[in-house]
């Protein structure tokens, strides 16, 4: 227990060195923690796109501020990162010569690219897994008890919309049959293209009648790896498998596709106070007429504009961003390679607004992940 101990402080280390890399030098290293937890912030959700950190995004939901600190502390203290004077009073970091060695052995040897690649394909994966995860773990379960005829029980999932969910579901004698003899079927299907070493992450989870599911640290215990990697690999393997149900292949699983048919509305879609603006915008009124209208901010109307340039391509921001302003921003950007607000406006000066480079920025990261 005290190797994989030690194995799991090392493994956070360089999950931690690896999400900090893209933002060396741009953000502060709290940055990273809001992303980790999945923090619901229009900045959070802009950092996750402009530096596609969607690996990372509710990676750890759980993690407290002081397991973090401890965490920068190590890295801190193994000269792998180095503070680094930002914009007055922020600080921010550099990876390190050795910092970026161990990175690159790390990455290598845990193969995080392979783990990661799902993400990067699927943005909104990292929000759709949670719920994704409690209807599939708690359907199995059900449908389980109701095969051995045995439907009182303690569901292990306590969330009750997860519940409800799927009480609906089996509510009709036609739809509970359904579910009884054809979820099998389905999710061997869906599990079947998974790697080997993959599948026994999320089977060997379900729980049933006269069956106790592992958790992820039971799992690590008996692979002698890091809980943090099989929960990496646990998240791939369910990646995945959401890809396949929102694909192509959705017709071959009429059930388990019903699992995510409702969950587009992950923390990384637009928000739903960001849809009223949108709404009111399309109406032609003006920013400082909506902030009135919906008793906001001015600057919270901003971040919703910046919301709807990342995730409606449809929008028409030229009222606000012309497409010579756009290329004249992103040029500045490429030539000091940076995203940070206050570097690319002191080079550009009055001319334009921190909105508009904020447009320009929000705009160049929807048409390239597209």
């Amino acid at each position: 227990m005290k190797e994989i101990a030690r194995q799991e402080e090392e493994f956070l280390q360089l999950i931690a060195l690896s999400g900090m890399k893209p933002l060396a030098g741009e953000r502060t290293l709290q940055a990273l923690y809001h992303i980790l937890r999945g923090r619901k912030a229009n900045q959070t959700s802009q950092d996750v796109h402009l530096f596609r950190l969607y690996p990372y995004y509710r990676l750890f939901p759980q993690l407290s501020k002081e397991d973090w600190e401890e965490i920068v502390a190590a890295l801190l203290d193994k000269n792998l990162i180095q503070p680094k004077q930002m914009d007055v009073p922020k600080t921010s970091f550099v990876v390190t010569q050795k910092g970026e060695e161990v990175l690159r052995e790390g990455m290598a040897r845990c193969r995080l690219a392979v783990w990661f690649e799902p993400f990067h394909r699927l943005p909104e994966a990292g929000g759709w897994i949670p719920p994704f995860w409690l209807r599939l773990h708690l359907m199995v379960q059900t449908v389980s008890q109701l095969l051995a005829q045995a439907p009182s029980f303690y569901p292990l999932v306590q969330d009750r919309q997860v519940q409800s969910w799927v009480k609906q579901q089996l509510a009709e004698k036609n739809e509970r049959q359904r579910w009884m003899s054809e979820l099998h079927g389905e999710l061997y299907s869906l599990l079947a293209p998974l790697p080997a070493e993959v599948q026994p992450l999320i089977v060997r989870q379900f729980a049933g009648a006269g069956q106790t599911g592992l958790t992820i640290r039971q799992l690590a215990v008996i692979r002698r790896q890091p809980p943090s990697l099989i929960l990496i690999q646990w998240r791939y393997g369910l990646a995945l498998m959401i890809e396949r149900l929102l694909g192509e292949e959705k017709s071959r699983f009429p059930l388990l596709s019903r699992l995510i048919a409702v969950e587009k509305g992950s923390s990384l879609s637009v928000s739903r106070s960001a849809l009223e603006t949108y709404k009111l915008l399309k109406r032609r009124l003006g920013l400082d007429e909506i902030a009135r209208i919906r008793g906001i901010t001015r600057n919270t109307v901003e971040d919703h504009l910046v919301e709807i340039a990342l995730h409606c391509p449809e929008w028409d921001a030229s009222p606000f961003l012309q497409p010579a302003d756009r290329m004249r921003i992103l040029a500045v950007s490429d030539e000091l390679q940076t995203h940070r607000l206050r570097k690319i406006k002191d080079r550009l000066g009055e001319e334009y607004s921190y909105l508009q480079i904020r447009l320009a920025l929000a705009q160049r990261e929807r048409s390239e992940t597209q």
